[in-house]
Formats: structure tokens, C-alpha cells, sequence
């Protein structure tokens, strides 16, 4: 069968990176990474490329996904290369790039799936996290509206719990200076220091086999937290 086509978004580092690499291994894809870091994105092509030998399976994009010719040049690149888009992830951690997304009339891009890397924080409020949390807010409920008025495109949120990225280990360090509450703050390093932050491979795993397939059109506009036991079965045979 025809390997899938899909564009991961914010694929440098933490459960991008962990996604991209799923897709590669597992799920018979080729992928086109798009993140701002220039670095990870090579760093994440030579490890796919000389470690996991997937030479011509991935190709990476340095950009902004916020800016709309960015998003032009990475669907014309997926559709030049591989002739389609099967599925997008969007992960980066801003709204804007999926109205973008969800506006491409291509033929090659009908029946795909885009799914949403949310959080908690979308329906609970952080002191001094308002951008964050109104943007993933926001990215919620903008997964709903394409299931709505995007039938042939089957939209899935999914909530990664806490992770053990980079963003955590900012937290970690700048939460207090940045004016978070003490208690948030000592929640997150008790979660480090107790081992109990989810790793990317987890969350990665579940976004690969959603993307690829497993998110089907009944789910459309909903979301789940990674660990739901409905999505269970995708992991299976993985």
C-alpha cells in the first residue's frame, strides 16, 4: 500500500519530534517537518536519515507557521513530493496556521485528518499563562468548527498530559519569575521529581496512529486525552 503523506508542525523537539519519528518507524510515512529551529530540524533529519536510515522519507521546513507563506510552501512542497496530504498535526503552540490549513482547496487534501495537540490548560485558567491558554483554547474549539464546516476533513483534538519537554524544564526553571502561583509551580517540579511526566514517545505514538488512519469520522470534533482507553485498540499492533 501507499506510504502516507502527512505534515507534522512544531516537529523540532518534545512531542513533535516524538511524532515525526513514530510516523517514520511505524506507520509507513513520509513526513514533512516544519518547526522555527533550524538546529532540530537537522539534527532530527540526520537522526532520521543516518540512524534510522529513512533517507528520502523526510523533508524539513525552517519557518513560522503563523506566517501564511510558510504554510503555502509546506503544502505545495508535500504535494509536489509525495502527490497528496494525508493528515497534518498541529502542534505548534499558536492557533493561527490551522485556519490556514483548513482553508487549502486542493483535491489532494479532501478526506485528510488534521489532529490538534491540546492541554489541560485550554479549560482551566494558569495566573500569567493567558496566551497560552487562550490560544489552546481557541485551537479546542477550532477543531470543532472544522469538523462542522469541513465534513470531508476528520478533526481530533488530543490532550498529551503533562510532558517531559523543554517547555516543562522552562517552567521548572522561569515559572516563579514569570509570576506563576507558587502552588502551580511546585506542582510541576513534584511531577519531575516524582518521575511522573509523560514521555513524548507516549503521546507520539497515539498522534502517529490517529493521523494515519485510526481517527475516524465519528470522532471528528472531539477530544481525548491520549491515554483514553477508546483509543486503546490503535496501539495494539504497534
Amino acid at each position: 500500500k501507499m506510504s502516507k503523506a502527512i505534515i507534522v508542525t512544531g516537529a523540532s523537539r518534545g512531542i513533535g519530534r516524538a511524532t515525526t519519528l513514530q510516523l517514520l518507524q511505524h506507520f509507513d510515512s513520509n513526513v514533512i517537518a516544519v518547526a522555527r529551529s533550524n538546529q532540530d530540524l537537522n539534527d532530527l533529519k540526520s537522526h532520521a536519515e543516518n540512524v534510522l536510515g529513512m533517507k528520502g522519507r523526510l523533508e524539513t521546513i525552517t519557518g513560522d507557521i503563523t506566517e501564511e507563506h510558510i504554510v503555502e510552501e509546506v503544502v505545495k512542497k508535500c504535494v509536489e513530493r509525495w502527490g497528496r496530504i494525508d493528515g497534518i498535526i498541529a502542534n505548534a503552540g499558536t492557533l493561527d496556521p490551522m485556519g490556514n490549513f483548513a482553508d487549502i482547496n486542493l483535491q489532494e487534501w479532501k478526506r485528510g485528518r488534521i489532529i490538534t495537540v491540546s492541554t489541560g490548560v485550554a479549560s482551566f485558567a494558569h495566573q500569567s499563562w493567558a496566551p497560552y491558554c487562550t490560544s489552546k483554547a481557541a485551537l479546542h474549539m477550532l477543531t470543532k468548527c472544522i469538523a462542522v464546516e469541513e465534513p470531508d476533513i476528520v478533526s481530533v483534538s488530543i490532550l498529551p498530559g503533562v510532558v517531559d519537554t523543554t517547555m516543562q524544564a522552562n517552567i521548572r526553571e522561569n515559572g516563579l519569575k514569570a509570576q506563576m502561583k507558587q502552588t502551580d509551580h511546585q506542582k510541576y517540579i513534584d511531577l519531575h521529581e516524582s518521575k511522573k511526566l509523560v514521555h513524548p514517545d507516549d503521546p507520539g505514538r497515539v498522534l502517529a496512529a490517529l493521523v494515519v488512519g485510526g481517527a475516524t469520522q465519528e470522532m471528528s470534533g472531539e477530544s481525548y486525552r491520549y491515554n483514553d482507553s477508546k483509543l486503546a485498540h490503535l496501539l495494539n499492533n504497534k
